[in-house]
């Protein structure tokens, strides 16, 4: 699914949910080098930058209204905007396990990200050329990889494994909550295939954490009861 076409059918860092901190990590920085997977971006000046910036300006003339409402609501570092796939049912109040699951996915994902950020420290779109305009907050770390995306993609992938009837669904979601951060400006299109490269990776190594396979188990159990309903 490409960056128009989710948008136009579509009816920070970032915030995060509210709540005490999170607990034991599954996973930890020494657990996944990122940065022995990821290529790093492209070199500035270089064909690949140039069509990276080209394609920031063709989602930027191509923004409506709805997209850009959704973008900024996708600014919301949660779970739980995947219950427009899910269904309302699919909600924090409800889900209690569930929501501490993710919280400790969340701080498992941002500090694994932060040992690669500070590496490459990528100029933003909106850094590099001054006809970037933005439509939600401007970050103020490196561009490469997107943080944003990698959750994004990374909730996708947990979420498959928990609701697999809903899996293209929710990859085609989290796809959009990723591609949200290029339409607004603050993101390239390498950053978030590098994120989504990075969420692919936590994801394998979390696979291998008994506390993450345990907790995964209780989750899927309130998921699917709560679905039921």
């Amino acid at each position: 699914m490409g960056f128009v076409s989710f948008f136009a059918g579509a009816s920070p860092l970032m915030a995060r949910d509210a709540g005490s901190p999170a607990g034991a990590p599954y996973i930890t920085p020494e657990t996944i080098d990122l940065s022995a997977i990821l290529s790093g971006p492209p070199l500035p000046g270089s064909p690949a930058a140039k069509a990276d910036m080209e394609a920031v300006l063709a989602l930027q003339a191509s923004r409506t209204r709805e997209s850009i409402a959704q973008a900024r609501l996708d600014r919301k570092q949660s779970v739980f905007r995947f219950s427009d796939v899910l269904g309302p049912e699919f909600r924090k109040r409800r889900l209690p396990h569930t929501a501490a699951f993710f919280k400790q996915i969340t701080h498992d994902e941002e500090a694994i990200l932060a040992t690669v950020k500070d590496r490459w420290q990528r100029a933003r779109p909106f850094a590099a050329n001054p006809a970037v305009t933005t439509c939600v907050k401007r970050p103020t770390t490196g561009s490469y990889p997107s943080s944003h995306a990698a959750l994004g993609y990374l909730y996708g992938l947990i979420l498959a494994d928990l609701v697999p009837d809903d899996r293209e669904a929710l990859m085609a979601r989290a796809e959009a909550y990723a591609e949200s951060r290029a339409l607004c400006g603050v993101h390239f299109p390498t950053d978030l295939a590098a994120g989504k490269r990075a969420a692919e990776a936590i994801f394998a190594a979390l696979k291998t954490s008994p506390r993450y396979q345990a907790a995964f188990a209780k989750v899927r159990d309130e998921i699917q009861g709560a679905l039921r309903q």
